[in-house]
């Protein structure tokens, strides 16, 4: 299954390899911001040249491991970070296949690392080597010492072990192991004087993928062992918050993304092209086919796809009887007077279910998902889009996506709407004056002719015919026959 935080990998990934392309021109760019900010005494040149040689380490570093695992023990803040960032945009810029989609790649791998930065001091509280030191350190507790415990090669080892100072008792030493966690206590306790292991026990709190060793008065463990318990379940807690907040942060990066590309439209088919490649490009699904909803008449139109035939998309008009599915939920809409607050992402786990055989086949759908698009300060549905994570694939989706697609539906129906009412002002319906002759091919289009069967049936050449299309399309302002011949049935035009 593919997910979001993968998806977002790969655009860190891309962005993370463009930079890495550019390393020397950046390199060079950063010593020239050194050199301006050092000439200002109100920056600390020490904060400036550590932070270039954290980020130059983090980005540019062959040793991935050593590069994660360097320590943040410098002071800096979003200016420099900001300033370090535009440097790579403006060194980039430079090259001419420079798009927006690396910029914002770009622009995700410093989000990614100032993130990495500023948070340091509080992912500190959430590491658990961390709080069992403040366990022992704190003396409210009568622990003697604390030691984590993994498993390795059918054994289980030490990998740390400290005391009320915060001292490393295994100065090095990785050879404390044994083949259970019992023999691994006794040869822990076996470190201290006879004398003290007979006052002394250890018990064992198995945590996630290690084991806590805990070593008190024999005496005391009856009401030691539930409070540490306790104690790890309120860290734990805590732990997981973080880290929903950080999957958060996730979901609305790509909201923003996807918010800054659909905003750069221009007009109604770059909108609609914008629209059908962010849902694909910010989140985890491979195809997108974006529909136009008319509630008057119950209809979906295709509009465009996205990794998809989308002469087959535009193709599609579809009675919204058919698809059960989502005639449903517009009905639940209905019954909550029409607040979109009840509209939600639908989740079809085998598309079976609610869409007719004929695009089950044509598109090999399994698993999909449908967005809502919508206009928000009017409760207006606009559309869907319909997402899946490729031909004859099978997927599930998090409540991260959810949110989201709710996100991605109103931020695409807010351009759309302002494109419509554009070309609505300047196409009128009553401007639209269509020949005797356009309104014959216009019916046998309805009619589902082909070109030829139109030409055969008029008594005129295919060529003449395709004029009349052509013709027709541009008087409609239509993108193709599909969206005349549903304007035209919507405006009574023809029958």
């Amino acid at each position: 299954m593919y997910t979001l935080n993968e998806q977002m990998n790969t655009i860190f990934e891309k962005g993370l390899n463009l930079i890495q392309l550019h390393k020397d021109e950046i390199l060079e760019e950063w010593n020239t911001v050194t050199a301006r900010l050092n000439l200002t005494r109100d920056r600390s040149p020490k904060n400036i040249e550590d932070t270039i040689q954290y980020f130059s380490n983090r980005l540019f570093s062959s040793d991935e491991s050593t590069s994660k695992s360097l320590t943040l023990s410098f002071q800096t803040n979003k200016f420099i970070i900001t300033l370090l960032e535009n440097a790579v945009h403006k060194v980039i810029q430079q090259n001419k296949e420079f798009s927006h989609k690396h910029h914002q790649a770009i622009q995700y791998v410093f989000i990614k690392l100032s993130e990495e930065v500023l948070t340091q001091p509080y992912q500190q509280y959430f590491a658990i080597d961390t709080f069992l030191q403040n366990l022992v350190s704190s003396n409210q507790l009568p622990i003697i010492w604390t030691a984590i415990a993994l498993k390795r090669n059918h054994q289980f080892v030490a990998e740390k072990w400290f005391n009320h100072l915060s001292q490393d008792l295994l100065h090095g030493n990785d050879h404390v192991k044994s083949n259970t966690i019992y023999g691994l206590s006794e040869l822990l306790l076996d470190q201290m004087s006879l004398e003290e292991k007979q006052k002394y026990t250890v018990f064992p709190i198995p945590y996630e993928d290690i084991t806590i060793l805990i070593c008190v008065h024999k005496e005391d463990s009856t009401h030691v062992v539930p409070f540490v318990s306790y104690a790890l379940q309120v860290f734990q807690n805590g732990k997981e918050s973080f880290q929903v907040t950080k999957q958060d942060q996730q979901w609305k990066d790509s909201v923003i993304m996807f918010n800054e590309t659909v905003l750069r439209s221009r007009n109604y088919r770059e909108a609609v092209e914008n629209i059908t490649a962010g849902f694909v490009n910010y989140l985890p699904f491979e195809r997108c086919a974006l529909f136009s909803y008319s509630i008057d008449e119950q209809m979906g139109f295709g509009l465009f796809g996205h990794h998809l035939d989308n002469t087959a998309i535009q193709n599609i008009t579809e009675d919204i009887s058919n698809l059960p599915i989502i005639q449903n939920n517009l009905q639940i809409l209905e019954l909550f007077g029409k607040s979109l607050d009840y509209l939600q992402p639908i989740y079809i786990k085998d598309a079976e279910i609610g869409f007719p055989s004929q695009y089950i086949q044509q598109f090999n759908l399994r698993s999909v998902i449908i967005a809502p698009i919508f206009l928000a300060s009017n409760n207006k549905l606009l559309g869907a889009a319909i997402l899946d994570q490729g031909p004859g694939k099978y997927f599930k989706v998090g409540q991260e996506i959810f949110s989201a697609l709710i996100k991605f539906g109103q931020s695409a129906g807010e351009i759309l709407a302002k494109f419509s009412n554009e070309r609505e002002a300047k196409s009128p319906t009553d401007e639209v004056n269509l020949s005797p002759r356009e309104i014959e091919v216009l019916q046998l289009m309805a009619e589902g002719c082909s070109t030829t069967e139109a030409a055969s049936s008029l008594n005129l050449s295919e060529y003449t015919v395709r004029d009349y299309v052509s013709a027709i399309m541009q008087k409609m302002d239509a993108r193709n026959r599909t969206e005349a011949v549903a304007r035209a049935l919507r405006e009574g035009m023809i029958e």
